[in-house]
């Protein structure tokens, strides 16, 4: 539990001072948080998108993508792709990833 706090805090003071962020962001966050906890913090952690997409609200997948990559390029995850139909992306959401 102090780790979700942690990765919270982190967050939301990069974001207040983040003009790029928008509710997508915001939710898909949420949901990644939410899902590190079912994995008992344990990072990087198995995503999967359309399960993702469907609590984020977000109904694009290119809507998705774009979210996903910005949220790493701004440094709020560590997003890992995979390019593999049998293999699932993974996230790191840890303290060591740098906000803004």
């Amino acid at each position: 539990m102090e780790q979700i706090k942690k990765a919270l805090e982190n967050f939301m003071s990069g974001i207040d001072k983040d003009p790029r962020i928008s509710l997508s962001h915001i939710g898909l966050f949420s949901v990644l948080l939410h899902v590190r906890e079912e994995f008992d913090g344990i990072e990087p952690f198995p995503i999967k998108r359309e399960e993702l997409m469907k609590a984020a609200k977000i109904s694009s997948t290119a809507t998705y993508f774009k979210i996903i990559r910005q949220l790493n390029e701004y440094g709020y995850i560590h997003y890992l792709p995979t390019f593999n139909r049998m293999r699932q992306s993974r996230v790191s959401i840890g303290s060591e990833v740098e906000t803004m």
